[in-house]
């Protein structure tokens, strides 16, 4: 497996990236560093990129403290570890695998650069990936927010069809008692054509036996004459 690498940067680099990261340092503490100066500036570090409070960085583990028999005389160590172990696993994700409890009691320039240069690399690599993070949520927020509008639009016309198939069936419900109607008047209809027609030819029938009495009538009157 690969070793994750980093640059070591000069002096000059580091410092204004350190100034950058709102981390207190200057080239006399770089070039000649110490516990005091150097213990300060790692807790910074670790609570500005682990998130970690410097109240829980200090707060003693209570189930640790009760693994000793006398948790008293450990009130000072028990913190300083739990700051140890933060540290050395903000190391370890900036790639430095020998980091040690030296390296605060005895800071060594070639070595407290060496470490800091992979706290900037990291810190300058977990700003980029926050910043594609970041837009990665955007792109997200933003197809989520089409997915609802394109949800509700298609609720919209959901109901919309859905009215239209009711207005629908209602006027074919209309137009089948028109045309049931249409039906009627019209059979009624034909039923009096057929009425008239035979009234028709009962009128006729009736003219021409009225004609043939009168006919009849007629000639009976010239006889008598």
């Amino acid at each position: 497996m690969s070793q994750f690498s980093f640059p070591i940067l000069e002096n000059d680099e580091l410092l204004p990236c350190l100034e950058e990261m709102e981390v207190s340092m200057d080239a006399n503490q770089l070039s000649k560093p110490t516990y005091e100066t150097v213990r300060p500036v790692m807790e910074q570090i670790v609570i500005m990129l682990t998130g970690v409070t410097r109240e829980e960085l200090t707060q003693p583990v209570f189930t640790a403290m009760d693994a000793f028999e006398y948790p008293e005389l450990h009130d000072e160590s028990i913190p300083c570890n739990n700051f140890f172990r933060q540290l050395s696993k903000l190391m370890m994700a900036s790639g430095v695998k020998d980091f040690s409890w030296r390296d605060i009691f005895k800071p060594e320039p070639p070595r407290l650069r060496r470490h800091l240069s992979a706290i900037v690399n990291f810190a300058k690599f977990r700003e980029e990936k926050a910043l594609a993070f970041q837009e990665l949520q955007a792109q997200l927020d933003a197809l989520v927010e089409s997915a609802k509008q394109t949800e509700e639009e298609y609720a919209r016309n959901t109901a919309e069809m859905r009215r239209l198939q009711a207005a629908r069936a209602e006027q074919a419900q209309a137009v089948a008692r028109v045309e049931a109607e249409e039906a009627e008047l019209t059979a009624a209809n034909t039923q009096l054509n057929k009425t008239a027609a035979a009234l028709q030819n009962e009128v006729r029938a009736l003219k021409a036996s009225t004609n043939a009495a009168a006919d009849a009538a007629s000639a009976a009157k010239l006889e008598l004459a």
